[in-house]
């Protein structure tokens, strides 16, 4: 069915953005510094602008542990 229209590439390029998705989600509604609020603003986010939205939350919450670790380093 698909097979005109997709080739391996593209299912390659799809199967990651999906991945990075579902990935961010994951590590979004695992991590207990957020409040229930910031969570469902980060999924609206992450689902509307899927590359994007992941890989700001992402780099966001990578910085954020950064901060964390050079705050108990003082």
């Amino acid at each position: 069915m698909f097979q005109d229209t997709l080739g391996g590439g593209h299912i390659a390029v799809l199967l990651v953005i999906v991945l990075l998705e579902v990935g961010a989600l994951v590590v979004l509604w695992r991590d207990r510094t957020r409040s229930q609020l910031a969570k469902i603003v980060w999924t609206v986010v992450v689902i509307a602008l899927p590359v994007l939205g992941a890989l700001g939350f992402l780099l966001n919450w990578a910085l954020g542990r950064l901060a964390d670790r050079l705050n108990r380093a003082r």
